[in-house]
């Protein structure tokens, strides 16, 4: 049986931790084969790469555009050969929190070319792209408001706030460009309202995907 490749993606505090949960929650009961991971940090070495990417450095030094670029796509080139790959080969669904559309809309609105983009991708994915990316959707002046709630609640050994401490312009055009890739690849994105009460968009979710999963052969009603 063919694997099954799911990401979710969403600006910052978008609610993607929370259904992520609650979808693994559900497949798990399903008793389907399941793989949850997330970049970066899916890996052992990753969390490494994650920890430089989202911790500000003591030294106050930070990662220059192409730079930043070059870790996440070392991250995924990891995560892929490690997790991903072997995962779907082996039948599995795999849901993962942030994947290659992340870094088109984050490391774009920070100014990376698109070739470069492009160049990175086509030597890390080889091609492989899920079936189905479940794309939260919120404004940023909302979804920061939460941003700050969460981080409070988790204290301060919390560290990886490095991209929510952007200005609110960056977060804007991430949104933007999240926005643009679902416009361009409707038959791969579900574009899912976050604002909406969190069983609301937990059942959006499920209507996406459990087509998908039946149309793979694992058996969802």
């Amino acid at each position: 049986m063919q694997g099954v490749f799911i990401t979710i993606e969403g600006v910052e505090g978008s609610g993607k931790s929370t259904q992520l949960l609650h979808l693994s929650e559900r497949l798990r009961r399903l008793g389907l084969p399941l793989v949850v991971t997330k970049e970066p940090g899916g890996t052992a070495l990753g969390r490494e790469i994650r920890r430089l990417l989202l911790e500000r450095h003591g030294s106050g030094e930070t990662w220059c555009a192409e730079a930043e670029l070059l870790l996440f796509y070392a991250d995924r080139a990891q995560h892929l050969e490690t997790v991903i790959r072997p995962a779907l080969a082996e039948g599995k669904v795999v849901l993962v929190d942030r994947f290659e559309d992340s870094t088109r809309a984050y490391q774009g609105a920070s100014g990376v070319a698109e070739s470069s983009l492009d160049r990175l991708s086509e030597l890390v994915l080889r091609g492989l792209r899920p079936h189905l990316t479940i794309m939260l959707d919120m404004d940023p002046e909302t979804s920061l408001q939460r941003v700050e709630v969460r981080n409070l609640s988790l204290g301060a050994e919390f560290a990886e706030t490095r991209f929510d401490e952007a200005e609110l312009d960056f977060h804007r055009r991430v949104r933007n460009r999240f926005l643009a890739i679902a416009q361009n690849h409707p038959n791969r994105v579900a574009l899912i309202p976050a604002r909406d009460p969190v069983d609301q968009v937990e059942a959006a979710i499920w209507l996406r995907v459990a087509p998908l999963l039946r149309n793979a052969g694992f058996g969802v009603d």
